[in-house]
């Protein structure tokens, strides 16, 4: 009954079963490696004699409340022809590892909806245990990410710890995987992955970017065939910050003669139009219509707006003219600054149209970054952060209740 009990549960087979001992909280199965008949892995002879033994104690899935471990008595194996020795390898064991590949199994699945340190508090181990298992199965699992089928790549950092220290992902946009972190943010950072990329992913149609220089160099010098699409979050945020700039500069004003028009404004001003309630819209429009310079940088960002919302590229390219025109004689320090910027990033802004990609999933992405983060409290291995990250596609987070 033990012998079926641990093929059918737990995979252990090529062994035969001795006994059964309780001892505390843990059940130990006794087994023992006999067969005679193997294969010499020298000279491929199928007999061979036992020449000295040697036990291993294997951690197995616990058994209702009890623990589990298996004890096998391992007899070293020479080869009747050759003379050749070996130790026969145990098909239901990684290596020398000390768990079996169930109980691995059961630490992965346990790790689908809990945390490392929950699990080994279930399972009691200890939390380097559980890490190490659930690194080799995913260092396995991504050792080489098949690059052929990807058409659309975003591009984009997040922090990874405080003091500006950043890491660079690349993003599938048609599947949300993660493909390849990277510490750092230059262009000597991403150079390595793009070289890469030019070579694997032959389908590659475009490319998605913030606006900084490095990663506009990296992506023409190492895809020079390529389109460069600027991102829509990132160009409305450059936009945003002037108007920020130009509040605290016309409060800083306001203030030298004790007024607080602009007090609690900034979100009010950065938000979309559309979005405010209506007692917000009441008083934003009072707001705009005391200050010019204000108004006409509101209403040119809620212009550029749409932007992507024109039908085809030729019609974008020349309401993207005309805005540039508008902005850079508006007298408005701050805007002729974006007229200036976007003017000079007019093709990376004109390259969204033929495609319609932005890195909007990469946004979701960034959550998910910062709940694992959460529950991790850090990470101090860095390999095992990022193929945490390259797994992050396949995490759900959710409350119960």
């Amino acid at each position: 009954m033990s012998q079926t009990l641990l093929y059918h549960a737990f995979g252990i087979k090529g062994v035969t079963y001795r006994n059964t001992q309780i001892l505390g909280n843990a059940l130990i199965f006794s087994v023992e490696t006999t067969s005679r008949h193997v294969s010499c892995p020298t000279c491929g002879y199928r007999y061979c004699h036992f020449k000295g033994r040697n036990t291993r104690w294997l951690r197995m899935p616990p058994i209702g409340r009890k623990q589990a471990v298996l004890r096998v008595r391992i007899h070293r194996l020479q080869c009747a022809q050759c003379r050749n020795l070996w130790w026969p390898r145990l098909p239901f064991a990684q290596g020398n590892t000390r768990y079996t590949r169930s109980f691995a199994t059961t630490v992965l699945e346990l790790l689908r909806f809990g945390t490392i340190q929950a699990v080994a508090e279930h399972l009691h181990v200890s939390w380097d245990l559980v890490k190490e298992i659930h690194k080799n199965w995913l260092a396995a699992k991504y050792r080489a990410i098949d690059l052929s089928a990807v058409r659309y790549l975003g591009i984009d950092e997040f922090s990874l710890r405080k003091r500006h220290t950043y890491m660079t992902i690349f993003v599938d946009l048609l599947s949300g995987r993660i493909l390849h972190a990277v510490e750092g943010t230059s262009k000597d950072a991403i150079a390595p992955f793009l070289r890469t990329v030019a070579k694997k992913a032959k389908q590659l149609k475009a490319v998605t970017i913030d606006m900084s220089t490095s990663y506009t160099s990296a992506v023409k010098e190492y895809l020079p065939n390529v389109a460069i699409v600027f991102d829509r979050y990132h160009v409305m945020a450059l936009i945003n910050r002037q108007i920020d700039a130009l509040r605290r500069e016309q409060q800083h004003q306001l203030d030298n003669e004790g007024t607080k028009t602009l007090k609690g404004s900034r979100f009010l001003l950065l938000r979309n139009y559309h979005e405010l309630p209506d007692d917000k819209k009441g008083r934003l429009n009072d707001l705009l219509a005391a200050n010019q310079p204000l108004f006409t940088l509101h209403a040119m960002k809620e212009q550029l707006r749409l932007f992507w919302s024109q039908g085809t590229a030729d019609r974008a390219k020349s309401f993207l003219l005309n805005w540039c025109f508008d902005a850079l004689t508006s007298g408005v320090k701050q805007l002729n600054a974006v007229g200036s910027t976007i003017l000079a990033s007019m093709q990376g802004l004109l390259g969204y149209h033929p495609h319609k990609i932005t890195n909007g999933p990469l946004e979701g992405l960034n959550n998910k970054i910062k709940t694992m983060k959460r529950q991790a409290y850090g990470f101090r291995d860095m390999e095992y952060f990022k193929l945490r990250l390259y797994n992050l596609h396949n995490s759900r987070y959710a409350f119960a209740g």
